[in-house]
């Protein structure tokens, strides 16, 4: 379960981080954001995927 915790909180971290790309560059068809937003979109598809084999 500390393990779930912790994908959970670098989860929550990454949704921050794109948030304030966003701020930051205002343009959400900005290269940053972009990229940033396909890295949380993967990472999330995974977890979902680990979520359902388990």
């Amino acid at each position: 379960m500390d393990s779930i915790n912790k994908i959970d909180s670098q989860i929550y971290e990454m949704e921050q981080n794109l948030l304030n790309i966003i701020k930051e560059k205002v343009d959400l068809f900005d290269p940053e954001v972009i990229v940033a937003s396909d890295r949380l979109d993967s990472i999330l598809d995974e977890y979902s995927h680990l979520i359902q084999l388990s």
